[in-house]
């Protein structure tokens, strides 16, 4: 689950790190991964109205992407929205 009190401590670390991206359990439209030693969360934009990704770094920060980082799997096989997940909120709202 994605809290705003959530940060990348090490951008750089994320950036360079394998990370195989899995669905939220909690939220929906929001990915989740190891990076590192580091969890991190990636929102699913509203394509092609916002970019198709966007890394929660924190502190209301977010670095937007459309090209994921080399050694990052964001490709879900047989991808749904997990039963139970609470409904998502545009961005920079969180459920707290």
């Amino acid at each position: 689950m994605v809290r705003r009190s959530d940060r990348v401590d090490d951008l750089e670390q994320v950036l360079a790190a394998e990370a195989i991206f899995a669905d939220d359990p909690d939220d929906q439209g929001w990915l989740t991964a190891r990076a590192g030693d580091q969890q991190i969360y990636v929102r699913m934009g509203d394509f092609p109205d916002e970019d198709l990704w966007s890394l929660w770094l924190g502190d209301g920060r977010w670095m937007d992407f459309t090209v994921a980082p080399a050694r990052w799997n964001l490709r879900i096989p047989g991808r749904r929205r997990p039963t139970g997940t609470r409904p998502r909120l545009p961005k920079n709202e969180f459920h707290e």
